[in-house]
């Protein structure tokens, strides 16, 4: 009898191991936890407002760059032009895109409005309007609520270009690349430098838009 009982034991703790095991991935990026995030307003490349608000009922494609990268943004940004074309139809109703700067001290409206030409884009491209604590303290809280890693560091090279209220040349490490946002304002899709693929980020695109 004993025997018996444990061996249902057994098979009842294999069959509900089963249930609970965890799903392939469903995405070709990085799936992410749900997660949504906090609402926030800052400005365009126009000195427009531009927030969360902007983004109701869209998927939404939101980049993390900034316009004195010179290797990852540029690649990254001439891509996102591609599929900026090809899902012309569902932008603006479905679909949107924008960027926004890990380097506010530097990005001011000419700077983004003088990267949109030189890489031919028009989605928003997003900054501070001007530099204050609570300015600097929303666009932070995006970084951080997009799990965004923005560290300044001091530069020797005098060829560096300085930023609003910084007295020294500085360089910008930060998490690069973007993170797609579901219908539901949940993030739910990552893409960096080190697995970036045009044909997966195209058919994530297509899987949220889907609804899935």
């Amino acid at each position: 009898m004993k025997s018996y009982s444990l061996c249902c034991v057994l098979v009842s703790l294999m069959v509900l191991s089963g249930c609970t095991a965890v799903e392939p991935d469903v995405f070709d990026g990085e799936d992410l936890v749900p997660v949504g995030y906090q609402t926030f307003s800052l400005h365009d490349h126009d000195g427009h407002a531009y927030g969360s608000g902007n983004w109701s009922n869209s998927v939404v494609v939101v980049q993390f760059m900034l316009t004195n990268c010179w290797d990852v943004c540029p690649t990254q940004t001439q891509d996102l032009s591609v599929l900026y074309k090809e899902f012309s139809d569902d932008v603006g109703a479905d679909l949107e895109f924008v960027s926004i700067t890990v380097d506010p001290w530097r990005d001011d409206e000419v700077a983004l409005n003088d990267y949109m030409a030189a890489f031919n884009t028009s989605w928003p491209m997003v900054t501070v309007p001007f530099l204050n604590d609570e300015n600097l303290t929303v666009i932070e809280q995006v970084w951080t609520d997009f799990d965004i890693t923005v560290t300044l560091l001091e530069s020797n090279n005098s060829t560096s270009i300085q930023g609003r209220g910084h007295t020294v040349y500085y360089n910008v490490e930060h998490t690069d690349g973007i993170v797609l946002v579901d219908r539901d304002g949940m993030q739910r899709v990552r893409w960096t430098g080190d697995d970036w693929n045009l044909d997966g980020i195209r058919n994530d695109l297509n899987a949220l838009l889907d609804g899935y």
